[in-house]
């Protein structure tokens, strides 16, 4: 896995971590982006994004996690980068755009709070 996020307190950490979805399911896809994927416009491969909650006690022990697969980006980074721009245009139009990113890390940080 490839740590592409992290964000820190003095007790806990919440991490975002990608790595190549292996058995990716593409049915989502329209014909532009199965394109896009074929020609290495979105990088070589589909892959899997984890964003978990760890107690740092001297030691890493996770405590919740969520997962999302077939995420296709041209640089994994970019989708935890979405939320800034979408925040921005959401300001400019007033329409709420979702950012799967974002909902991962507040469900690992609520289901953590549940532990």
């Amino acid at each position: 896995m490839e740590r592409i996020w992290e964000f820190k307190t003095a007790k806990f950490v919440v991490t975002c971590e990608v790595e190549p979805e292996m058995d990716s399911d593409l049915s989502w896809a329209d014909a532009e982006t199965l394109d896009n994927i074929a020609r290495g416009v979105y990088g070589n491969y589909c892959f899997a994004a984890k964003v978990y909650r760890v107690c740092d006690a001297g030691f890493e022990h996770e405590i919740a996690a969520d997962y999302l697969g077939n995420s296709v980006y041209a640089d994994p980074t970019e989708f935890v980068r979405e939320h800034i721009g979408l925040a921005a245009q959401r300001r400019a139009d007033g329409i709420h755009y979702g950012c799967y990113f974002l909902d991962m890390v507040r469900e690992a940080i609520s289901a953590a709070r549940k532990n």
